[in-house]
């Protein structure tokens, strides 16, 4: 009976060890993600570890050594890209920083194509009477322009903004009246106030301009003959 017993200890301690055995053996088994990762990412040249590198940055990388930064200016940090993405990076050089120019370009192009627009729509004093503040002849024919003209992404109109807020009131009832006359309805278009000016100048003031300055004009003082004058008459 003692026999027994013994063997039976000497068996449940062997369980107990083999089975301590396999947790050990389990345990960094169980601690690794499913194929294709491992703990520590993606393997080593498999398509996910490409496809997670693909977006690191080209160029070399800022490292700090001995306290200072190497090299001091702004670089990006992290790993090196790898050996295909190098390639790939000066096969295509420039791309995508071209593309990233030419948006650029495109973005104050449109702006400037906006800001014209926006000064070509817009109502300025010349375009009212002064006295009622009503729009004049030259009003009504720009706002028929802008009708006919200007691009549906671009058609609206904008009043020049006056000194007296009073009369940015009635000039901007007088022009959704001639909207509604023009459209049959006051908000066809949108009507907005603006902070300008005129760009250039009434023609009654360029003509004064240049007749004053003909007028005022000083005699040549560089002495001259005529050709007729010249010759002394030899035959």
């Amino acid at each position: 009976m003692a026999l027994v017993t013994s063997r039976g200890a000497n068996v449940l301690k062997r369980a107990t060890g083999l089975f301590a055995a396999a947790l050990a053996v389990a345990a960094p088994t169980m601690s690794r993600a499913e194929w294709p990762f491992h703990a520590d990412g993606p393997r080593h040249g498999s398509p996910e570890f490409y496809s997670l590198r693909a977006c690191e940055p080209v160029g070399q990388r800022q490292k700090c050594k001995h306290g200072k930064l190497w090299p001091p200016f702004s670089r990006p940090v992290g790993p090196e890209q790898t050996c295909v993405h190098k390639f790939h990076a000066n096969h295509y050089w420039p791309w995508p920083y071209n593309e990233r120019d030419q948006d650029d370009v495109r973005m104050v192009m449109q702006m400037q194509a906006a800001n014209g627009w926006a000064a070509a729509t817009t109502m300025y004093e010349y375009h009212f009477d002064s006295a009622t503040h009503q729009l004049n002849s030259a009003g009504r024919q720009h706002l028929a322009w802008i009708f006919a003209q200007a691009p549906p992404a671009y058609r609206q109109v904008y009043v020049a903004m006056a000194d007296d807020p009073a009369f940015n009131e009635v000039r901007m009832l007088s022009v959704q009246k001639a909207v509604a006359s023009v459209s049959g309805s006051e908000t066809s278009l949108p009507i907005t106030l603006r902070a300008t000016g005129p760009l250039g100048r009434p023609a009654t003031e360029v003509e004064q301009i240049f007749k004053s300055s003909f007028d005022n004009a000083l005699p040549p003082m560089i002495q001259y003959q005529t050709v007729g004058s010249a010759g002394g008459g030899a035959n």
